[in-house]
Order: C-alpha cells, then sequence, then structure tokens
C-alpha cells in the first residue's frame, strides 16, 4: 500500500492489543489509522480482541495469542452457556437464552434466565430494550460490555463479579 502503512504495521504488530487512537499516535490521522484496521482486518494481520460498552473495538495480531484472561476450565455451567448464548445473540429475551444455553447436560430454565438477565442488568453488561408485559411478551436485552469468554455470575456479596476484568459491580438494592 505505502511506506506509510507498513511503517504503522511494524510498530503495531508486536503490541498485545490496541485502538485506532493508538494506531494514530504513532503518527497519522484518524481516518488513515482507521482505514489501515479495516485493510488489516481484510487481510487477517488483526482481530478484534474485545467490544466495550460503548461499541469501541480493541484489536490484537493474529499471530499473538488472544489478550487477557482464558477460560480455565472446560466445566459447564448454567451462567457459561447463558453468558455465551448472549455473546454470539447480542439482542435476546430470556426464552432466546434458554433455548440456546440448554447444552453439555446443563439444563437452562426460562427463570434461571430471567433471574441472570436481571443481574446482569443490574451490573450494567447488558440493558433491557423494551420491557415484560406480563402473560404478553418478555422483555428485550442487548449486550452492552462483552468483557471476554468467562461468564460474570453472582457472588453472596449481592453483586455480579466479572472475572474476565476482575471487577465487581454490586446489585442495586438489597442483600443476595
Amino acid at each position: 500500500m505505502s511506506e506509510l502503512f507498513e511503517q504503522m504495521w511494524d510498530e503495531v504488530k508486536n503490541l498485545p492489543e490496541f485502538d485506532w487512537k493508538a494506531v494514530s499516535d504513532r503518527g497519522c490521522s484518524a481516518e488513515t489509522a482507521a482505514r489501515y484496521i479495516r485493510h488489516w482486518l481484510k487481510d487477517g494481520r488483526v482481530r478484534v480482541s474485545r467490544l466495550a460498552r460503548n461499541n469501541k473495538r480493541w484489536y490484537s495480531p493474529s499471530h499473538l495469542p488472544p489478550a487477557g484472561p482464558q477460560p480455565v476450565s472446560a466445566e459447564a455451567t448454567p451462567e457459561g452457556n447463558m453468558w455465551r448464548a448472549m455473546r454470539h445473540l447480542r439482542q435476546f429475551n430470556p426464552t432466546d437464552i434458554a433455548a440456546h444455553a440448554n447444552a453439555g447436560g446443563i439444563e437452562v430454565t426460562i427463570e434461571k434466565a430471567r433471574a441472570y438477565c436481571r443481574q446482569l442488568t443490574a451490573s450494567g453488561h447488558i440493558k433491557a430494550l423494551s420491557k415484560a408485559i406480563p402473560g404478553t411478551r418478555e422483555a428485550h436485552y442487548k449486550l452492552l460490555e462483552d468483557s471476554g469468554p468467562r461468564a460474570p455470575r453472582p457472588v453472596r456479596m449481592a453483586g455480579i463479579l466479572d472475572p474476565n476484568t476482575g471487577a465487581f459491580a454490586p446489585s442495586k438494592g438489597g442483600a443476595a
């Protein structure tokens, strides 16, 4: 492409993770950085490593191992199955989650999916796009923060612990 294109690639190819701002800080405009990242994605040089709450994308070079903590065990849990379903679907209702999470010998009821959705809404991982109308429709949710492969889980301290970031978000209104 150009000398600047290869120079930018040489500077970011060994970073564990970067965004368009990190590329532009190395000597090009924001528009050029975004265009270079699109080319690198198309060429397979980089992959999207995570998506922040505001849909900001972080990238990592494809030749490096994925950034952040990786799953430590292959044990299936209801929360793990529901979290994987949420990450895949992005917009969903509890029935969708229950249908997609019943795998690996783990049973997930619609009530369990509703409760997990309420907990993740309180922690800020998901938000309600539409409220439920009893007997008519279920609430619809959108994933706001895909923090990684391990499922955020409720803890006895009345909140949600995200093992990917180590962040604890207290639940609003009461103890566990």
